[in-house]
């Protein structure tokens, strides 16, 4: 039965160096140093020396994506305030409408009352199917003054 080896690239290059074959290492820079500059083994004389390939500079830069939505400012409406404060917008969307998955639910545009009514359902337990479990501890530190006026603010966009 034959015995598998195991050699490392390492033991290799010890073999290699003590029977006289001399390393490419010459050749192993060559090929690294289109793509950056390589200090092998402390030569910093070389890497020094060296000049690095600079890429031209682009036509035109590409066009830039659609910025999301801004983030309601805090000084605009307390309903707004309340609801960035309280990190709605990371499911619901900075303007309660541009949520980042299809399963959070839109918010703006709906009654006040239903909001402010969902949102305390969620809270006492009343209200306890689909995502609400996520919800549950968030809204807990919501007071009822913060969940009105997110309700009126997100009934007006």
């Amino acid at each position: 039965m034959a015995k598998k080896i195991s050699v490392s690239l390492l033991s290799l290059l010890a073999v290699a160096s003590l029977s006289g074959v001399a390393m490419a290492e010459d050749d192993v820079l060559s090929r690294i140093k289109p793509v950056g500059q390589v200090n092998v083994a402390g030569d910093t004389a070389a890497a020094a020396t060296s000049a690095v390939a600079t890429p031209a500079p682009a036509a035109a830069p590409a066009a830039a994506p659609a910025p999301a939505p801004a983030a309601p400012t805090a000084a605009a409406d307390p309903g707004a305030a309340a609801f960035q404060a309280k990190g709605c917008g990371g499911c619901h969307g900075a303007d309660g409408k541009t949520t980042p998955m299809g399963t959070y639910p839109k918010l703006a545009g709906q009654s006040a009352v239903y909001l402010l009514a969902q949102m305390k359902d969620i809270k006492s337990g009343t209200r306890a199917n689909g995502q609400t479990a996520m919800m549950k501890p968030i809204i807990a530190g919501v007071s009822d003054d913060e969940m009105k006026a997110m309700a009126e603010w997100l009934a007006k966009q």
